[in-house]
């Protein structure tokens, strides 16, 4: 072969080889982006780690309650689809009383309480503030805890010459926590919700606006787990976490009550276990095998919403589990456990 010939056959292999190879090339990218999206799409089963094995049941408050017979009228009248398993995370407790003591004693003092606690109950102490006439109960074993100030007999509280706006008064909440080293990331990150209040000789009245208000309450709530589930308590008036502000222009006295039961949520320990079915779930409802956050009148109510939610424990536990959120009408709630039985004790 001549040195032409072969000259032209090199370029003609460089020619279409390096086609050929920038074709491959991107086919190749093609492929293994489609693959991707499949992936990302189709995930591969995991299966539920119970690393934690056998869980504690749910304790909910104690409530009479008449069975009901329940409709359900879902969205596009379609049932919701959930996951078969759900995330259990950990709450971290200090095993340590003494200690607990010794920090609450120092919470106590950032909040104006500087006396030494008179023991009212196990686990139970109060401080004084005789100057402010305030008083601070803390229960060392959750570490919460309620100020109080006696603003129902305080007549200079019923008619304040203005009332903060709702973003004042949720600052004046905020910075009460903040100096008290209670307003973590969760809260700081969580909703907060504002409702109008009235002193009357009865108590406290809700009311619709500002201009009837002597008293703004903040309800703070936590920052969402795994982005999307919420938080709830066994009440859906309140959150247990609330600050009561006055119109008052004496400093000692804008923050007249403050409830505080707060659950250290380690959010990166968790462990991921079988959860029931909506159908199940439901026919648990219909079993009467539910908790009634708030009950309806009438024997017969329509469901019209359930969602996953992760309920805040009453009782000392080492875990924050997932409940289903039944919503209907006349301000109907339930919860049902989520986890299977078979994991719980």
């Amino acid at each position: 072969m001549s040195l032409t010939q072969t000259a032209y056959t090199s370029r003609q292999v460089i020619k279409y080889g390096g086609g050929g190879l920038i074709i491959f090339v991107i086919l190749w990218a093609l492929i293994s982006a489609g693959y991707k999206a499949y992936r990302a799409m189709n995930p591969p089963y995991v299966a539920p780690t119970v690393k934690y094995g056998i869980l504690p049941k749910i304790i909910f408050p104690e409530k009479s309650f008449e069975k009901k017979t329940f409709n359900f009228e879902f969205a596009n009248d379609t049932i919701p689809k959930f996951s078969d398993q759900s995330k259990v995370y950990v709450l971290y407790r200090s095993n340590n009383t003494f200690l607990a003591l010794t920090n609450d004693t120092k919470t106590a003092g950032k909040m104006g309480f500087n006396g030494q606690p008179k023991e009212t109950g196990t686990g139970i102490y109060e401080f004084k503030n005789e100057n402010l006439n305030q008083t601070l109960t803390i229960n060392i074993f959750n570490g919460s805890f309620k100020m109080s100030y006696p603003y129902m007999s305080d007549q200079t509280l019923t008619n304040p010459d203005e009332m903060p706006s709702k973003e004042e008064a949720i600052s004046k909440a905020s910075s009460f926590l903040k100096n008290a080293d209670k307003f973590s990331d969760d809260l700081e990150d969580g909703e907060k919700k504002v409702s109008y209040w009235q002193i009357q000789t009865d108590g406290l009245k809700s009311v619709g606006s500002i201009a009837e208000a002597n008293l703004i309450r903040v309800d703070f709530y936590r920052k969402n787990l795994d982005e999307n589930f919420k938080i709830v308590s066994s009440t859906n008036e309140q959150s247990s976490i609330s600050v009561l502000v006055s119109g008052s222009d004496v400093a000692a006295k804008e923050i007249v009550e403050v409830n505080f039961k707060d659950i250290n949520i380690d959010r990166e320990s968790f462990s991921t276990y079988p959860i029931k079915t909506v159908n199940q779930a439901m026919e648990q409802l219909n079993a009467g095998d539910y908790w009634p956050v708030s009950d309806s009148v009438g024997g017969t109510t329509t469901i019209r919403k359930v969602y996953l939610a992760y309920f805040e424990p009453i009782s000392l536990t080492n875990y924050i589990q997932p409940v289903f959120v039944f919503e209907g009408d006349n301000n109907f709630m339930a919860y049902v456990p989520a986890v299977t039985d078979q994991y719980l004790k």
